[in-house]
């Protein structure tokens, strides 16, 4: 039980580092969004709770890889919670609205990462626009579509690293 955590974890830093990353990256702001999609896989597998701690935690460790932006008063401001907050939401309505409604193929998948990723990108775009500024370099289109393209292949190795049966998914 412990153990299942600590990947869990393992699997979380990972996907933080392969977002910081540059591997993946097809142009100036496509890249994939690796921690959403984690947080999908566990929401759809594991069930409401687990989306809503992991979207909170793996949100914080992407608001940590912003840094400060300063403002006009000198001051730095810290985006600290505005990925978590949108993860979070993302993985709680994954748990609890559509687990049910999931089904393990590899167009559902396609759409739920594309639809989801979309989601989690406009809503953390509202929270930049409301607390910040407006970001017009903020990709929505080709991120989503880019992590609908890896997402059932990040599926099937999270399904095989994490030793998951397709049973669990409905319980």
């Amino acid at each position: 039980m412990i153990l299942d955590k600590v990947f869990i974890v393992v699997g979380m830093l990972l996907s933080h580092f392969l977002n910081g990353s540059n591997i993946f990256e097809l142009g100036n702001a496509i890249r994939p969004d690796f921690m959403v999609i984690f947080v999908i896989f566990f929401a759809f597998r594991k069930g409401a709770m687990y989306g809503l701690w992991l979207g909170f935690f793996g949100g914080l460790l992407t608001d940590t890889s912003l840094g400060g932006e300063i403002g006009a008063d000198n001051a730095v401001y810290y985006k600290i919670g505005l990925h978590s907050l949108s993860y979070s939401i993302i993985g709680y309505i994954i748990g609890k609205v559509t687990r049910n409604a999931y089904t393990e193929n590899y167009i559902s998948i396609t759409i739920y990462v594309m639809g989801f990723t979309f989601l989690s990108r406009v809503i953390t775009y509202f929270l930049f626009w409301m607390f910040f500024h407006s970001n017009h370099s903020y990709s929505f289109i080709y991120v989503s579509l880019y992590n609908a393209f890896i997402g059932p292949a990040l599926f099937f190795f999270f399904t095989w690293a994490y030793r998951l049966d397709p049973d669990e998914v409905r319980q």
